[in-house]
């Protein structure tokens, strides 16, 4: 196990930065009662104590509360203790000193909480004696963590940093919907409570990145750090956030505050989930959340799921004259069994359906890369971990340039299938075994297969039937993690 770092978003007003202060661990103790499952948009109730005591239940975390003053970290309401666990889940209470009340009421730069951020990692390290931390935000910590990576120890993050979760973070910053880029523009020339954090200007300055790189706001740069040690929980749920003004001038295809789009760091792993940005419907108040939290910082073994070699047969589609194939979107659902929600969504309806090319599936697009728990199971004494994976392919049409739509049903697809996947666990000569089934009328059951300790990869042609018109195959790469 490793020490967890939380750092929580942007606290925009006075009254805000308040609320923030009075909370004890920064919102991450904020549980939640529903749970939208129901064809009609109506809530079920899912009780979900919150991801800090589910970490203290089910990993044993036990909690601390740190702040800088004056440059100096200070350990609150704990007295000094002989040996601290590795097992540790720290607040980094970096709003204490914006308060009016509690303190100078004067806020810090990205960069400045990035330095201090760095004082509470190496605190952190030299009392528990961990070599390296995991860290945990959400929104604008996420930027915070990143600044810290690419700015403040660039080339040497990877050396105290191991992990980095991030629940909603504006990766490629804020933006409204089309017709107010205006409002962007004079949020980043003014700035008020440092909102213009969220736009490109300063984040280059903060994230360590060149001039004129807009396109790349959501890459590491030059830190070193690897990509495919961080994820992203991306929300999809613009309806349920509870900031009228944000959920109107971002819109659809958000979490009600960052667009999809823009929420994932480049090259990592992330998933995407129908809730909010924060709120009863939140993203760090999920239990979608923190399944996917948990297998990121504790899964022993890495599961990607990707589609290779798919050909569409236009020929099939019989089209009218003038209309063509312009582009597909890629729906898929992962669930885990024993896990009681679906961990990753990209949903049409949501507006987080993958848009991509024939050319892409071709060469090869990633479904999911999930992370499994061998500990963690329904049933102890069993030797394989599972999950399922349903893909649906959707045509986008086009005539004289416009999207045209009488050529299918709404939401009809060019393909659709489900596969259960097995992994068992890795043997003592390092091979495992690995095993499909498919689901479905007409499809046959699947089959098994043995991943030796050197070829960790398995391709499954996809299921074929009369009607058809694609074709490819699945490509399974099994890794620890």
């Amino acid at each position: 196990m490793t020490p967890i770092i939380y750092i929580r978003g942007y606290a925009g007003s006075a009254s805000a930065v308040e609320r923030a202060v009075e909370s004890t661990y920064y919102g991450f103790n904020d549980g939640s009662t529903k749970i939208r499952v129901e064809a009609d948009g109506r809530p079920s109730l899912h009780l979900f104590e919150s991801p800090l005591v589910r970490l203290m239940k089910e990993h044993d975390y036990r909690d601390y509360f740190v702040r800088v003053e004056s440059g100096r970290v200070v350990l609150l309401k704990s007295s000094e203790e002989d040996q601290y666990p590795e097992t540790s889940l720290w607040i980094f209470r970096y709003y204490d000193e914006a308060s009016g009340e509690m303190g100078a009421g004067t806020r810090k730069r990205i960069e400045e909480l990035a330095a201090d951020l760095a004082k509470v990692v190496d605190f952190v390290r030299g009392k528990t004696g961990a070599a390296k931390v995991d860290l945990v935000a959400h929104s604008m910590g996420g930027l915070v963590a990143r600044s810290l990576i690419q700015r403040t120890w660039a080339g040497i993050a990877e050396k105290k940093v191991r992990r980095l979760f991030t629940y909603g973070s504006p990766h490629g910053g804020i933006h409204f919907r089309r017709g107010l880029g205006w409002a962007e523009a004079v949020r980043d020339l003014f700035g008020p409570n440092e909102s213009d954090t969220f736009g490109p200007k300063r984040m280059r300055q903060f994230l360590n990145l060149p001039d004129a790189a807009d396109d790349q706001l959501n890459g590491l740069g030059a830190s070193g750090f690897p990509a495919g040690r961080c994820f992203s929980l991306v929300g999809t749920n613009f309806r349920d956030y509870e900031v009228m003004a944000s959920k109107v001038s971002v819109g659809p295809g958000s979490d009600g505050l960052v667009m999809t789009g823009h929420a994932y760091i480049k090259g990592g792993n992330r998933a995407y989930v129908h809730r909010a940005h924060s709120g009863p419907y939140g993203l760090v108040n999920s239990e979608e959340g923190y399944q996917n939290l948990r297998r990121f910082l504790f899964g022993d073994t890495t599961v990607k799921v990707s589609l290779k070699g798919l050909k569409v047969e236009v020929a099939k589609l019989k089209l009218n004259a003038g209309v063509k194939l312009s582009s597909l979107l890629l729906e898929t659902r992962v669930a885990i069994r024993g896990v009681p929600v679906v961990i990753h969504r990209h949903v049409k309806e949501e507006g987080s359906a993958l848009p991509v090319s024939i050319k892409d599936l071709r060469e090869g697009e990633t479904l999911f890369r999930t992370f499994l728990m061998r500990g963690k199971r329904a049933e102890a004494d069993q030797k394989w971990s599972r999950f399922q994976i349903e893909v649906r392919i959707l045509p986008v049409f086009v005539k004289e340039r416009r999207v045209f739509s009488d050529e299918t049903y709404e939401g009809a697809a060019l393909t659709q299938f489900t596969v259960q996947i097995g992994v068992g666990d890795e043997l003592a000569d390092g091979s495992r075994k690995l095993e499909w089934r498919w689901v479905g009328f007409g499809v046959p059951d699947g089959g098994e297969t043995s991943l030796g300790a050197q070829v960790k990869s398995h391709r499954v042609t996809l299921p074929n039937d009369a009607n058809s018109v694609v074709s490819g195959e699945l490509v399974v790469d099994v890794m620890p993690w």
